[in-house]
């Protein structure tokens, strides 16, 4: 399928640039749009981020190769993935996951 790849722009608006914004790894995390819609984020331990996402907002999240898993559980993502399921980080490969809310449902891919 294809997966639409969305977030915020820069001022100024259509056409531009993502905004990249590289997470500051640590034991509170919370994704949220406003920061860039391009966002990388290497994992120093297991995570459990929350998200502040506005309707409409959505996020392009690069989370580099790692030994370590993120629960989802405080973000309360409903993935659209062939088993409901988040995707499974890979030790070596980084891993793209696309974040977007519509409503009051967050969704994931």
């Amino acid at each position: 399928g294809v997966v639409a790849m969305m977030g915020a722009r820069t001022a100024g608006g259509g056409g531009g640039a993502e905004t990249v914004y590289a997470i500051t790894d640590g034991g509170s995390v919370t994704l949220n749009p406003t920061n860039g819609g391009i966002q990388t984020w290497t994992l120093g331990a297991n995570r459990t981020p929350a998200a502040s996402f506005a309707s409409g907002e959505g996020i392009t999240l690069m989370v580099a190769g790692t030994a370590y898993t993120i629960t989802w559980t405080t973000a309360a993502v409903t993935w659209l993935t062939s088993d409901g399921n988040p995707p499974t980080l890979n030790a070596t490969i980084p891993k793209v996951i696309v974040l977007w809310k519509v409503g009051s449902t967050l969704y994931g891919k």
